[in-house]
């Protein structure tokens, strides 16, 4: 017998205008500041107890994810179209980003550069690879000699992940896995558990480097999927975002450290991402959250490679209408016109949750 099903009301935030684009950049705006810190100083100083801004961003990023992730895959229950989808998302941007990396930054930003780095064939091994969603750490010709830090693009290593756990959640969903709330919330909590035990266990150094991050970006990300379950919990009380942040404040340093931010950080994204009356101005920002985060880096990077004695403030003040623009340019150039190709209609209505979903 099939499971009862709840109808959902259409008043939904989550399917109507909201503000979770400017989430998005506000996400990525913390990655940005963050990384301006550690390029010049190697520390990163916006952190509360071990959880810098940057890194609880990226777990914002991943629950926020796993919500739009199941409502894809709920509304639209065909794999195809979602991974065509989740292939426009990602890839031209991210071609863009080797093209400018064989082209612009190998031949002009190394030590030695020269337009020979062009036809190199590790050039362009790399730019493969990293499309491949193979590491993009080690990235060669010199990049970016002589600065603090060396890698070309930082934040690229969290892509891999995300491709991940779009993977493993259609997976999830039409194998049945991760069908209905409780399903869901089962598969969240051994992740989160595991997340949180094994590395006081095990030697995770012993394991292949991406374990632990697996782990944390995966349990981050169901925590998403499970907010697509409950949509009451999506409507958090001003008193529950305050009761969680305390909590957080008071018990930030302990095994459930992580636990308790991700869901101080959900919970705030939500009240403000997910508003009952939303501003037309936010809810119409255009969404330069993704240009923002793979570009940011590789242009502070080639500011401080002609500018090594900037310090966090000059490489924010110099490198940031940089990096805006070229954001800006990725979206309505190649972003946004990639995604017309879906050619999805979108859903009239919410369909339906299982009956078993708290309300």
């Amino acid at each position: 017998m099939s499971e009862p099903k709840i109808d959902v009301a259409v008043d939904d935030p989550l399917f109507r205008a909201n503000h979770l684009t400017a989430v998005r950049w506000v996400l990525a705006g913390l990655v940005a500041v963050g990384h301006v810190f550690l390029l010049t100083t190697a520390y990163e100083p916006t952190r509360i107890y071990h959880w810098t801004g940057g890194y609880m961003a990226v777990n914002g990023f991943f629950v926020l994810s796993g919500l739009l992730i199941a409502k894809s895959l709920n509304t639209r229950r065909q794999l195809g179209p979602y991974v065509k989808s989740r292939l426009l998302r990602i890839y031209p941007a991210l071609i863009a980003m080797g093209l400018a990396f064989v082209f612009i930054f190998a031949p002009f930003f190394s030590e030695p550069g020269g337009l020979d780095r062009v036809w190199s064939g590790e050039t362009w091994r790399y730019v493969l690879r990293v499309l491949a969603m193979g590491d993009p750490q080690n990235a060669p010709g010199g990049i970016f000699a002589g600065n603090l830090e060396s890698d070309f693009n930082g934040p690229l290593w969290t892509i891999r992940f995300e491709m991940m756990a779009y993977g493993l959640a259609a997976f999830g969903f039409f194998s049945g896995v991760l069908g209905g709330f409780r399903r869901t919330v089962t598969a969240f909590l051994v992740l989160q558990i595991a997340y949180l035990v094994l590395p006081h266990m095990i030697d995770f150094s012993v394991l292949p480097t991406g374990a632990l991050p697996l782990l944390r970006l995966s349990s981050a990300f169901l925590m998403g999927m499970v907010l697509w379950h409950w949509p009451s919990a999506r409507r958090p009380h001003g008193l529950i975002v305050v009761a969680l942040v305390g909590l957080f404040l008071l018990f930030g340093d302990s095994l459930i450290g992580e636990l308790l931010a991700n869901l101080a950080l959900t919970a705030v994204i939500l009240r403000v991402g997910l508003p009952s009356k939303t501003s037309r101005l936010v809810s119409a920002m255009p969404d330069y959250s993704y240009g923002l985060y793979i570009w940011h880096y590789p242009v502070m990077q080639g500011v401080l490679f002609f500018h090594p004695d900037f310090g966090p403030a000059m490489l924010g003040l110099v490198s940031t209408p940089i990096f805006l623009l070229v954001s800006a340019a990725s979206w309505h150039l190649i972003e946004k016109p990639a995604l017309r190709l879906k050619r999805l209609r979108r859903p009239k209505a919410v369909l339906a949750f299982d009956g078993e979903a708290p309300r």
